[in-house]
């Protein structure tokens, strides 16, 4: 029987051929078969949008490497922001630490090393009637008259027996002993300045001045000495203020 023109009636429908089924099927994959003698032609029958997405193998492709670059562009230049952003802080910070010290210094409140001068002041070691015996003994003012001296001769940092002399540092006598601030101190007297050494000598050796009011008494009583480097201490006593306050800017 040729299978081309047999018929099978099954519920009222026809029913192909399994042999036929298989000869259709086959030629619909040879048909839509892609070689690369064809290619190029079914191409050519697709528009635009279709043929990108055939050639680059996704459409979405070249969108996504233009968004990746806009990121890419927006993150370097967030870092380049913060970059600056964070130069600019450490230099404030700098800036503002280094301005913070020379206040600290100027204030006495930090160890100082430079040249300058040592003055020693002692009690008269020989006793002469003919002179009042107060004057043979050193006293508070002999010590405030010195650092005044030293401070009016350029002095930038002094110190009295390594107690650091600040703006509020005070020198009076309580019974045989001075006191710089709270701190009780005795003859001998090492006052240290630092500062130009040799103006310094020449403030303090100034015919008349404190120092040659000192000696006329006994020029055993003062000792001075030029020194090349030495350190004062900070200054450690009480910074805090009860009353005078800082005044806020109005503007």
């Amino acid at each position: 029987m040729n299978p081309f023109a047999s018929r099978i009636a099954h519920n009222n429908n026809w029913v192909i051929p399994v042999s036929l089924m298989c000869l259709i099927l086959g030629f619909l994959i040879a048909m839509s078969r892609v070689t690369g003698s064809n290619r190029s032609t079914r191409i050519s029958l697709l528009n635009a949008q279709q043929q990108g997405r055939v050639t680059t193998g996704s459409i979405d492709l070249q969108e996504a490497y233009t968004k990746m670059q806009v990121e890419v562009e927006t993150l370097r230049a967030d870092k380049t922001k913060l970059e600056n952003a964070l130069s600019d802080t450490t230099k404030g910070s700098k800036v503002l630490n280094e301005s913070l010290q020379e206040s600290k210094a100027f204030a006495g409140l930090m160890e100082v090393e430079g040249p300058g001068i040592s003055v020693t002041l002692h009690d008269a070691t020989k006793r002469s009637q003919d002179i009042d015996l107060s004057a043979q003994a050193i006293h508070d003012l002999d010590v405030l008259r010195v650092v005044n001296e030293l401070f009016a001769s350029g002095a930038e940092a002094i110190s009295v027996n390594n107690h650091r002399v600040a703006s509020t540092t005070s020198f009076r006598c309580v019974g045989t002993t001075i006191l710089v601030d709270s701190v009780r101190i005795a003859p001998p007297v090492v006052i240290r300045a630092i500062g130009d050494p040799n103006t310094l000598l020449g403030g303090m050796n100034l015919p008349g001045g404190v120092l040659d009011e000192i000696k006329q008494a006994d020029k055993s009583m003062v000792q001075t000495e030029l020194v090349e480097k030495m350190r004062l201490p900070g200054y450690s006593g009480p910074t805090s203020q009860r009353y005078a306050k800082v005044v806020k800017d109005t503007n």
